[in-house]
């Protein structure tokens, strides 16, 4: 489970990381406040950017702490401006990359992950993975990726991707 989706979340983090590098980018070149994508959304209906970076660390944080017995850290959600969604991804990284394989020996397919949502509610830890938390996960990433895409920041398929480790064949 560690390197399976704990260290893919911590790679997707510092890949979203980037993707607001850009769109401060594409603020600055066109000169406008890049903190006027805080507020922005898709649809009436959907949440912020700044919610959907919150949720994306939210569920990083809470699959890294539920799946290897560790208490996650709690974040104040008042983040207002990109410097503080920065500062956001750090606390979540440096959450995550505090934990080491180690941690997650203990976790079969089996094991209950108590859950904050229900109260009183647990999931088997691959339901609670793969059926809550890498979905719920990269929903909310694309979300934010969609958000900036949406208002013109010049991203693509590689800026969530991020770079690959590519080997000779």
């Amino acid at each position: 489970m560690y390197y399976l989706a704990i260290r893919q979340f911590a790679r997707t983090l510092k890949n979203l990381d980037a993707i607001l590098v850009k769109a401060e980018d594409h603020a600055n070149a066109r000169g406008f406040d890049v903190n006027n994508f805080i507020s922005a959304r898709l649809a009436p209906d959907m949440l912020t950017l700044v919610v959907q970076v919150r949720i994306a660390c939210d569920n990083a944080k809470a699959a890294a702490a539920g799946l290897s017995g560790k208490e996650a850290p709690k974040h104040e959600d008042n983040e207002t401006t990109f410097e503080q969604l920065h500062g956001r991804i750090a606390k979540c990284l440096a959450f995550i990359d505090s934990l080491t394989q180690a941690d997650f020996a203990k976790t079969a397919a089996d094991t209950r992950v108590l859950l904050a949502y229900p109260a009183g509610k647990a999931l088997r830890a691959e339901e609670y993975l793969f059926g809550r938390q890498i979905p719920n996960f990269y929903f909310h990433v694309t979300t934010a990726y969609d958000i900036l895409r949406a208002g013109g920041v010049a991203i693509g398929k590689n800026d969530y991707l991020g770079e690959l480790n590519l080997l000779d064949a």
